[in-house]
């Protein structure tokens, strides 16, 4: 009886193990690009770089730049973010990570209609990463961040400071 148990502990355990099996693209030296969509539904594109294994430096580039017609409210805004993400674990072909993150861009102003300011954005969030080939995946984050936001905006208005999960959002993900 006790043989049995043995090997059925040691499958339960090999199951729920990481598998290294797969070859995912989290080791070290691995480059990555990536399309973004955040919670608010403003795309950016982003790099990562593996500076260790399963431990990612990531950044992420957003552009609204209004062409024409020229005037009033139609302000060139951006967004650039850093990050850090770290996958504690792997299985099979999806992978958990967490990720730290700052962003720093500019907006429509919370304050004054048709003027734009500058934001500043603490984030944490969790994700997984599914890998559909070993230089492919699809990647879901749920972050929270803490924004200071129409900073240096038009005279006389305040600093807004919320916090939300409004920067959650899915990525497309190719590794080299």
């Amino acid at each position: 009886m006790e043989v049995g148990f043995a090997k059925v502990s040691k499958l339960l355990i090999a199951a729920a193990s990481p598998s290294d099996d797969y070859g995912y693209p989290t080791k070290k030296g691995t480059a990555g690009v990536s399309i973004n969509v955040s919670g608010q539904g403003d795309p950016t594109i982003g790099a990562t770089y593996f500076l260790f294994n399963d431990v990612a430096a990531r950044i992420d580039f957003g552009l609204d730049a209004p062409l024409t017609p020229s005037g009033a409210g139609q302000n060139v805004l951006f967004s650039a973010a850093g990050a850090m993400r770290f996958y504690p674990l792997k299985h099979n072909h999806a992978a958990l990570f967490l990720q730290p993150s700052v962003t720093v861009g500019r907006e429509n102003s919370p304050a004054v209609a048709a003027e734009a300011a500058f934001f500043f954005l603490f984030g944490a969030g969790v994700g997984v990463e599914y890998y559909f080939a070993s230089h492919f995946s699809v990647g879901a984050v749920l972050q929270l961040g803490l924004k200071f936001g129409n900073l240096i905006g038009p005279a006389g208005t305040p600093v807004y400071t919320t916090v939300s999960t409004a920067t959650s959002g899915l990525s497309a993900n190719i590794y080299f």
